[in-house]
């Protein structure tokens, strides 16, 4: 591909090791994973020793697919230890998590390339830094107009991310231009209407629905899909996502809505057994969408992996497909705890179902369709960057589904309250 002027600044910028911070913004298909390529086989070739790692294991996993360069976690990178055992009634670990390398056991790393770095929080943030060596460096990408992260401590939230201080402190470079062949597509046209605070237009890749019967359009959309055009919600493709857990229209009633859409079966069915902070009940079959939601290590499998079950066995251990591999659950685990003892727990309480995910759960993922689900009863978590970033995990084609209110709310509003995922 042929760089343009700020990708060549990027790259020039990032490969000069004398700069300690080096910050780079900008929206899908403007080239930042071709500029963290190439800085890193520039800087691997020149003999230092680099590392590529991303806020969650989905992201992580996807800038390796993307770049052919193997890449990790932050958390693992930093050697973070097992939190321990959780409480039975609020799911919060007794003990706590802390990484191993710190300023005083710093990594042995000359530059690190940190990828969706819009996700880091200040805690994060604040332990990366830490850990970075005497004379290393850091490079962060992502996109300033995605989700602000999720902070450990609610007043953090008011303050500006790490990445917007970042990128004023040491004169981000932004990207502007869009090299992908659907540069002008209605997708990233209403991404841009979004961050300007105008409502998005319907186009041909780009739906809008305006309805009080979210649920039921939904279901009547996916049904249509699948049985007219052989497009199925049911597979790690295409994705719906919603702001929240909670509300009618949140994760957890579309999932069991869109499980009956998609697992219209009368046998097969599983109950999988649930954390006692969770008062829904569970039950899976073969077939079902389904979303690991904490890093298990030992098993190899990273909290947001989305995949498709394709055994439930006597024993109750449950196969999934994660796409480059599949991965058995146990109904047994053992766990060694941060003072070195040891303790078992279940992993298989830490699936969900995935036909519906909340926005901070997408982020750093792409999907070929995606369908963006709105009702006032989710206001709370109404915001700008929620809507752009929902709607920019598409790469061919977007549907909006809201009421007419939250249509209008969600382009202007800027500020949310504390969001837990």
């Amino acid at each position: 591909m042929e760089l343009d002027g700020k990708q060549q600044e990027a790259i020039s910028r990032c490969c000069d090791v004398k700069q300690r911070v080096v910050p780079v913004t900008g929206k899908a298909g403007t080239g930042k994973t071709t500029i963290m390529k190439s800085v890193y086989d520039a800087l691997t070739e020149a003999g230092y020793n680099v590392a590529l790692a991303a806020p969650t294991g989905k992201a992580a996993k996807r800038i390796q697919e993307a770049t052919g360069i193997s890449a990790t976690t932050f958390h693992r990178l930093l050697e973070f230890t097992h939190p321990g055992e959780r409480d039975e009634k609020t799911g919060k670990p007794y003990g706590f998590s802390y990484p191993r390398r710190n300023r005083e056991n710093p990594l042995e790393i000359d530059v690190v390339l940190g990828d969706e770095y819009a996700m880091v929080n200040h805690e994060n943030h604040r332990n990366i830094f830490d850990a970075l060596p005497p004379g290393g460096s850091i490079r962060v990408f992502g996109d300033v107009n995605q989700l602000k992260p999720i902070e450990s401590i609610s007043t953090l939230s008011a303050k500006p991310s790490p990445f917007s201080d970042l990128l004023e402190r040491f004169k981000g470079i932004v990207l502007d231009t869009n090299h992908r062949q659907n540069a002008g597509s209605g997708i990233a046209e209403n991404g841009e209407r979004i961050i300007k605070g105008f409502c998005p237009v319907r186009r041909p890749d780009f739906d809008i629905h305006i309805t009080d019967s979210p649920v039921r359009v939904l279901e009547d959309k996916c049904m249509e899909l699948l049985f007219d055009h052989g497009i199925s919600f049911a597979t790690t493709d295409n994705q719906i996502i919603t702001p929240s857990n909670k509300s009618w229209v949140g994760t957890q009633k579309l999932n069991a809505a869109l499980q009956r859409v998609y697992q219209p079966h009368e046998d097969g069915w599983h109950d999988i057994p649930r954390h006692k902070w969770i008062k829904e009940k569970m039950r899976m079959r073969v077939g079902d969408k389904v979303v690991v939601t904490q890093n298990q290590y030992d098993l190899g499998v990273f909290n947001g992996e989305t995949g498709l079950v394709e055994e439930i066995t006597e024993y109750g251990e449950i196969a999934i497909n994660l796409g480059d591999r599949t991965v058995v659950i146990p109904p047994v685990l053992e766990v060694t705890l941060r003072n070195g003892a040891t303790t078992t727990v279940d992993p298989r309480k830490d699936i969900d179902l995935a036909y519906a995910l909340t926005t901070h759960k997408t982020q750093g993922s792409e999907y070929k369709r995606v369908i963006y689900v709105l009702n006032s009863s989710t206001f709370f978590v109404q915001t700008r960057s929620n809507f752009y970033t929902a709607v920019t995990r598409a790469r061919e084609h977007a549907s909006v589904i809201t009421d007419a209110k939250s249509f209008q709310y969600s382009v202007t509003s800027t500020k949310t309250k504390e969001f837990k995922k």
